[in-house]
């Protein structure tokens, strides 16, 4: 027995006609016709009798809409909710970001798009790099914010380019770079540095300058946080390439670099061949235009 059967069974008991209930179905009349034959023959009696056009329950029929009625009340229950999970204006996006990107972009992109859809919920998880990706691939997360390519080349992820990053040179207040107001990334070649693991996206962006520019870095540690990376910069355990503060602090300095293309690009991802809410779909629409 299918569960459309069910429905149709339904429809056409409570609404007593084949063509009311295919128009309340928005089906054909043929439709309904073969799935209330298909389920007559399958459970061996006739479940109506016809009366002109009306099909009237007989007692077969009226014991099975009866014994059914909570299947198909629970059936309809679940539609209508997944349908609001769903929907644009009512659904639930579940997202998963960066941690360098939960101070400033995330909250600002769920404000911006609540002004125009107020009752969307969000499902949000901040994670690494790798992390991230690992979220979308299993379908924990609809859109992901991260780094186009870095961990997904195996992965059909389909990027909407957000924004480029420019990353800064964060020293200790009283260090020999901190009255610059620029550095090139060759200059950090004898400086001791505090890095993310291989985890995170901006150690990738890193390890790909230190190879540009045929450095060996001095690393002292390496860590999970940003926040606890500005610490130990303010601490005098190194310097770090990091994007800019949410807010400034007074132990560390930051100073822009002057060479191209030490950034980092920042986009929203979904997979590209997976069912995508519609919910999903304004909110990363409302990223693009909010950064664009």
């Amino acid at each position: 027995m299918e569960l459309y059967q069910l429905r149709y069974f339904h429809a056409v008991a409570d609404l007593g006609g084949l063509r009311a209930a295919a128009e309340h179905l928005v089906v054909s009349q043929s439709a309904v016709s073969r799935a209330i034959a298909a389920l007559e023959s399958e459970i061996g009696v006739p479940l109506f009798t016809r009366r002109g056009r009306v099909k009237e329950l007989n007692r077969y029929g009226a014991a099975f809409r009866e014994s059914t009625r909570d299947v198909a009340r629970t059936i309809d229950i679940g539609v209508s909710a997944v349908r609001e999970l769903a929907g644009v204006a009512a659904g639930t996006v579940s997202v998963g970001f960066l941690h360098s990107l939960g101070a400033t972009l995330v909250p600002r992109a769920i404000h911006e798009h609540r002004r125009m859809h107020d009752g969307v919920g969000f499902e949000l998880h901040q994670r690494s790099g790798r992390d991230v990706i690992s979220d979308l691939a299993a379908g924990v997360t609809d859109l992901c914010i991260s780094v186009p390519g870095l961990f997904d080349k195996s992965l059909d992820v389909s990027w909407t380019p957000l924004y480029t990053e420019k990353l800064l040179v964060v020293v200790p207040r009283g260090h020999r770079f901190a009255t610059r107001k620029r550095l090139r990334f060759a200059e950090l070649a004898d400086e001791a540095v505090v890095a993310l693991d291989g985890e995170h996206t901006l150690r990738h962006v890193f390890d790909a300058a230190c190879a540009r520019f045929d450095i060996a870095p001095r690393i002292t540690f390496e860590g999970t946080d940003i926040g606890t990376l500005r610490g130990l910069v303010g601490g005098g355990l190194g310097v770090a390439l990091l994007p800019s503060a949410p807010a400034p602090r007074d132990d560390v300095v930051e100073i822009p670099l002057g060479d191209a293309g030490v950034v980092r690009v920042i986009g929203v991802g979904c997979i590209g061949d997976r069912y995508l809410p519609p919910a999903a779909v304004a909110f990363r629409d409302t990223m693009a235009t909010m950064v664009g």
